[in-house]
């Protein structure tokens, strides 16, 4: 038996179900191994978009994400993804070919040092130049992977060691079992306790990695009367009709959530996990913070008092964490309102289709349990601030790193963790264009994911970060618009194209029964302002907290 069979049927044993990239030479190996077992490979059309699915598919099924690549190119097109997967905190395993091992050095067709190239970005890289090595080096790849907290890693490995036939020891691999960070001591959750029973009325921050949690937290905020505010990277998890959630927090946040926050009424904020970075922090303004008391629970001891200086630290899972405080806390009697608009009303002060009246339109028309991805541009501030989201909707969106293409690529990798969701995207033109290639892979594979593609014929994010930041663009910011649908329909994919909300009715008619991809096109103009100045003064700030 080849190495490389021995590396799939291992990655088998251990209930790998999908492998997203693509074959090159270095790597043909292992994936004609994987003709022999019962994994699928994802074929995508850059590796920059296996990585992504990865990812996504990783962080949302709490499964390991595994991409096979060839070394050099394949690994540089991934790099984003990499990345993005690092600062998500999902569990990826990277695999890469190399040349052979007589050829290094000597500078054979795609050699370079991926090793080297990832350390950065994985939380361990390396490259095998034994075979008695591979299936050592490769549990202790898995393991770093899935220890909390979760992040990629990669293994680079030639191919002759992966054509070759050598006798090497067999390694045990188990499933991976829920990894539960526990309370280092009892006394730290006690404090926290205390100061919660002193503090009359607070806020509730709820992060990304509250995520399976929604119901304990409603109970918490419930038990205690205090709002929850969640971060963009954290919206879906409590929904929006929830009374006691005031909405986003952060960049775009609702006009109810910051009104909150900027009143001196709350004095203690419970921070569940979150990194208050600067998109849920508006920029690090310690308004959040400033004179109250902060709680400060994560899975991530680095996060704590990374930003802000924590009364209560505490490195714990929110799975025992959050039952403990609604356990032994005392039960609140503060009274609580929460008005029935978490935004001003809408006002037409622009021309062209409205991305805000679209998007408290379009959730009456999707399925109930529809899961939402958002991508990296000026529109997913539209989606912090006024996308409703139901009980059993979601909504995930990859903003620390900010990748462009992490949603359209990405929402392969959420299909295939969610397959009896409804997945939606919302996707730039400029995102489009960048990664849209693998709705095509989404159509080969029969993925019935909606792609709402807002088209602006222009970078906005770029053209009106430059007016405000210096007063001036550059005229290339705008492009000549191009019908995307048309695109799509050249591709065999089922598309139609909106140019006004009154048209919002005609996607029911194509939502259902779906085989395949659906690229629904909004034709915008770029009149319509987002709410996006809270990026912008990060930008033109040059004074350091």
């Amino acid at each position: 038996m080849r190495v490389a069979d021995r590396i799939i049927k291992a990655l088998e044993n251990l209930g790998v179900q999908y492998v997203f990239g693509m074959s090159a030479g270095t790597v043909s190996a292992l994936y004609d191994a994987l003709n022999d077992v019962d994994i699928q490979p994802i074929i995508i059309k850059n590796e920059a978009g296996a990585a992504y699915s990865a990812a996504k598919y990783a962080g949302i099924s709490k499964n390991l994400g595994v991409c096979i690549v060839a070394g050099g190119v394949g690994i540089n097109n991934m790099i984003n993804g990499i990345a993005d997967a690092m600062r998500s905190k999902v569990p990826v395993l990277v695999l890469s070919g190399y040349v052979h091992r007589w050829q290094i050095g000597k500078g054979a067709i795609q050699e370079i040092d991926t090793e080297k190239l990832l350390e950065p970005i994985t939380k361990y890289s390396k490259t095998i130049l034994k075979e008695q090595e591979v299936l050592i080096e490769l549990k202790k790849a898995i393991d770093i992977s899935l220890t909390p907290p979760y992040g990629p890693v990669h293994l680079s490995i030639p191919i002759d060691i992966q054509i070759s036939e050598a006798l090497i020891d067999e390694i045990d691999y188990n499933k991976k079992k829920d990894n539960i960070i526990e309370f280092k001591s009892d006394e730290i959750i006690k404090e926290a306790v205390e100061i919660i029973d002193k503090e009359e009325k607070g806020i509730i921050m709820v992060g990304k990695g509250c995520r399976g949690l929604s119901a304990q937290i409603r109970e918490l905020a419930r038990h205690l009367n205090w709002p929850i505010i969640t971060t963009p990277e954290g919206k879906g998890i409590i929904s929006t009709d929830f009374k006691l959630n005031l909405g986003n927090y952060g960049f775009s946040s609702t006009n109810a959530s910051l009104s909150y926050v900027e009143d001196d009424e709350a004095t203690c904020v419970i921070v569940l996990g979150s990194s208050l970075g600067e998109s849920a922090t508006r920029n690090y303004n310690d308004v959040l913070v400033k004179g109250r008391k902060l709680i400060h629970i994560d899975w991530d001891k680095n996060e704590i008092n990374k930003v802000f200086k924590a009364d209560i630290g505490i490195c714990c899972d929110l799975k025992l964490a959050v039952p403990r405080l609604i356990a032994e806390t005392k039960k609140k009697d503060v009274k609580f309102e929460r008005g029935e608009m978490l935004n001003k009303p809408y006002e037409r002060n622009h021309t062209g289709l409205s991305i805000r009246q679209f998007l408290e339109g379009i959730v009456d028309i999707l399925p109930s349990d529809t899961y939402f991805v958002s991508d990296i541009g000026e529109y997913m501030n539209f989606l912090f601030k006024y996308l409703p989201i139901k009980d059993d909707m979601d909504f995930e969106i990859s903003l620390n790193y900010g990748a462009m293409g992490s949603g359209i690529a990405g929402s392969m990798g959420t299909y295939l963790a969610n397959p009896n969701k409804q997945i939606v995207v919302f996707v730039g033109d400029g995102s489009f264009f960048m990664n849209g290639t693998e709705i095509l892979t989404a159509k080969e594979y029969n993925m019935p994911i909606i792609y709402f593609v807002i088209n602006n014929s222009m970078l906005g994010y770029v053209y009106n970060g430059h007016n405000y930041l210096y007063k001036r663009t550059i005229n290339r910011f705008v492009q000549d618009r191009i019908s995307i649908a048309d695109m799509a329909k050249s591709l065999g994919i089922k598309s139609i194209q909106i140019n006004n909300v009154e048209e919002i009715e005609d996607i029911k008619n194509n939502i259902s029964n779906l085989n395949g991809p659906l690229v629904v096109e909004l034709i915008t103009d770029g009149t319509e302002a987002p709410p996006v100045a809270d990026r912008f003064v990060a930008l033109s700030n040059k004074d350091a907290i």
